[in-house]
């Protein structure tokens, strides 16, 4: 938020972020006044662990209520996660003080205007979280967006791990999208499952992080989103809407052209993301960045689409970090479904998500492994989804749909 003049101060960007820590500890983005201390005695709600791994919790009401459980159900594991973050941005990114970071982030960019543009609920909700977590605000905002954090602090990042694809249009079987969601460690831990009842009777799984408002996740109108970040020569806007509340806003729609119209509206993003939506009809894959925007429903014609962490359009000028191994992944994706769009069923998106170079465990990939793998299946009577919490060769795949909520464990 640009809410302190600096212009009449003559002070370096980190001597100024010096100052904004201190700012921001008393204000609160000018914001935190508004959230409500959490009382020191309260019915936590309690999240149910599922294979010792994967936190489920169901929250429900209006936007601050949803919160202020998420974040008493979680405080503990929050709490972690954070310092475990500000740990990482000491040693891995090499920052001397991750106060000073956070405070540059914050101060330094204004998606608070975007965000009370489009998703004003997800900023209420995010308050819920702060005060039943007992977290700063400004922390928890910066915390909820890694992928915006990262590119802000590190100006020419260029790596991203995650692999996603959609297969549509095969006879009597359900449309689906699916992810291996790979992240530093420090996320590790704090894989949690949000059942999200809304005022309004609708219901949405949001797999996501402890403490963050999404990553990916399926709605009971059967609307399905997937993300990878495209961390190439294209950046973000510093006033755009950051990748959670995008993924929740494109959750919030019920169909696809729906979702698809909300991602063209917003028009500014904060990150260079795509995002892969499906519904029963088909999958699109919307690529944003800062000036630009493109759409893709088919790859090579046929009934699929691939994508890694770079744009389908790639040139010269926006092309990945060779770390990345981003033109490989999509090349294995492309082997194992060109061609093959018929028979690409769970079983095989499985087998897809546990290849490599797709995969990434501990051992072959320890500072980026795969957090969560998710397969959505957009089954129009019974939408359901399965996610392993972990590296899928080491943790199984775990079922849930809105009649019966957690099915079961993979055999």
């Amino acid at each position: 938020m640009k809410n302190i003049d600096r212009s009449s101060c003559n002070l370096s960007r980190r001597d100024f972020a010096k100052v904004a820590t201190t700012a921001m500890a008393a204000g609160g983005l000018g914001f935190s006044s508004m959230i409500p201390a959490a009382f020191a005695q309260e019915n936590r709600p309690k999240a149910q662990k599922i294979e010792n791994r994967l936190y489920f919790l169901t929250i429900d009401g209006k936007p601050y209520d949803r919160g202020l459980q998420h974040g008493q159900a979680m405080r503990y594991v929050i709490q972690s996660g954070m310092a475990r973050w500000k740990q990482w941005i000491g040693e891995v990114l090499e920052q001397s003080d991750p106060e000073i970071e956070i405070a540059e982030f914050v101060q330094g960019t204004d998606f608070m205007g975007a965000i009370q543009k489009h998703t004003p609920d997800l900023y209420r909700e995010l308050q819920g979280i702060a005060a039943g977590a007992q977290v700063d605000f400004n922390t928890l905002y910066a915390y909820n967006m890694f992928d915006e954090f990262l590119s802000f602090t590190i100006k020419k990042y260029r790596l991203g791990f995650c692999t996603g694809f959609g297969v549509y249009g095969r006879k009597d079987m359900p449309n689906i999208i699916g992810q291996n969601n790979d992240l530093p460690r420090f996320f590790d831990g704090t894989q949690t499952l949000l059942r999200i009842k809304g005022v309004d009777g609708s219901q949405t799984y949001v797999f996501t992080f402890a403490g963050l408002l999404a990553n990916n996740g399926l709605n009971d109108a059967s609307v399905g989103c997937t993300i990878n970040i495209m961390p190439t020569r294209l950046s973000g806007e510093l006033d755009g809407l950051p990748m959670p509340y995008m993924v929740r806003g494109i959750l919030a729609r019920k169909s696809r052209r729906e979702a698809v119209e909300f991602v063209k509206s917003v028009s500014k993003y904060a990150g260079p993301m795509d995002y892969i939506i499906g519904d029963p009809t088909g999958v699109t894959v919307v690529e944003t960045g800062k000036d630009y925007f493109k759409i893709h429903e088919t790859y090579k014609g046929e009934k699929y689409i691939p994508h890694t962490n770079h744009p389908l359009d790639m040139t010269p000028q926006i092309k990945p970090g060779e770390a990345s191994k981003s033109p490989e992944r999509l090349a294995k994706l492309v082997e194992m479904i060109g061609g093959r769009v018929d028979k690409i069923n769970v079983s095989e998106t499985r087998k897809i998500f546990r290849s490599r170079p797709i995969l990434k465990n501990y051992q072959t990939d320890p500072t980026f492994p795969t957090l969560e793998s998710i397969i959505i299946e957009l089954d129009p009577a019974n939408p359901r989804l399965q996610i392993a919490p972990g590296p899928p060769d080491m943790y199984k795949y775990n079922s849930f749909d809105f009649k019966k909520g957690f099915i079961g464990t993979e055999e």
